[in-house]
């Protein structure tokens, strides 16, 4: 719920008991204190109606990407998201639901320029504190969209998983193939993958991704049919490295591969992704 007062908007959210509780529990003591600029927080509560009060930003990422901004707009947006991750992957708290309407956006636009002003990731509320190497297993985590490999198997979630999911917002593929499947009567999941398998796809990572999901027989067989099939005539994805937009650009199609590696323990982590040539920006005024 959006409301105004005092000639600034705000945003309430009314949230369950048991993630009212985990966040202030779990997430909120490890992010009151420090720099918290790119993470949008409550800034007050009501705690007896379990509602968070939150700054209203413009936008969202998602909704900014119609307007089609320039290359430079959008690449100052993913740093800061990236920035945001890292400030969480710090102090061992994954998002588990990265995707770009959670990445809110103040912004002006003149004409066809757009100036970023203000970048926050936002939905923290069922994100999860995972120290040391512990991890998730068993949820179904985030929007099926931007999910990633192991996520829609149910398998171990960790830091990797905001990773997979961030390169996801940075390819920004449209969906207008998986709904005609759909609308065809195949199966969601298979389409999902399918499309990871081909895209992201090579012998190496799909060997990493079958030993991460060792233990379920059926997320192997799944896997490994897909792995096969993926040249079929009837698979009509192409691998990344050959899409016109790596062909454009050689940095972005490397820092891609290197973040959507579907072997988790080889993908670069939100440290490393920052310091890849694409994500370097001119410092505005």
């Amino acid at each position: 719920m959006k409301i105004r007062n005092e000639q600034r908007d705000y945003v309430l959210k009314d949230v369950s008991e048991p993630i009212h509780d985990q966040f202030n529990q779990g997430i909120w003591t490890q992010l009151q204190h420090g720099s918290n600029k790119r993470l949008r927080l409550p800034i007050d509560t009501i705690p007896q109606r379990r509602i968070f009060v939150y700054e209203h930003l413009k936008s969202d990422f998602l909704n900014l990407l119609r307007q089609r901004p320039s290359l430079d707009a959008r690449r100052r947006i993913l740093r800061t998201s990236l920035e945001a991750i890292a400030d969480l992957h710090e102090r061992d708290i994954v998002h588990l639901d990265v995707k770009p309407d959670n990445i809110l956006v103040d912004y002006e636009q003149c004409n066809e320029a757009t100036t970023v002003e203000r970048v926050m990731l936002s939905d923290l509320e069922n994100a999860a504190h995972l120290p040391g190497e512990r991890c998730i297993k068993g949820m179904l985590a985030g929007s099926d969209v931007w999910r990633s490999a192991e996520a829609h198997l149910r398998g171990e979630l960790g830091k990797p998983t905001d990773m997979f999911s961030f390169g996801l917002v940075m390819v920004c593929e449209d969906d207008e193939d998986f709904q005609a499947f759909v609308s065809q009567g195949a199966e969601p999941l298979a389409i999902r993958l399918q499309r990871l398998v081909s895209y992201f796809g090579d012998k190496d990572g799909i060997n990493g991704l079958l030993t991460h999901v060792g233990d379920d027989d059926t997320s192997c067989e799944i896997l490994s049919l897909l792995w096969d099939e993926r040249h079929a005539d009837y698979i009509s994805y192409k691998p990344f490295v050959e899409w016109s937009v790596t062909q454009q650009n050689e940095g972005f199609g490397d820092v891609i591969t290197r973040i959507v590696n579907l072997d988790p323990k080889k993908r670069m982590t939100a440290k490393q992704a920052l310091m890849h040539p694409w994500f370097k920006v001119e410092e505005e005024g």
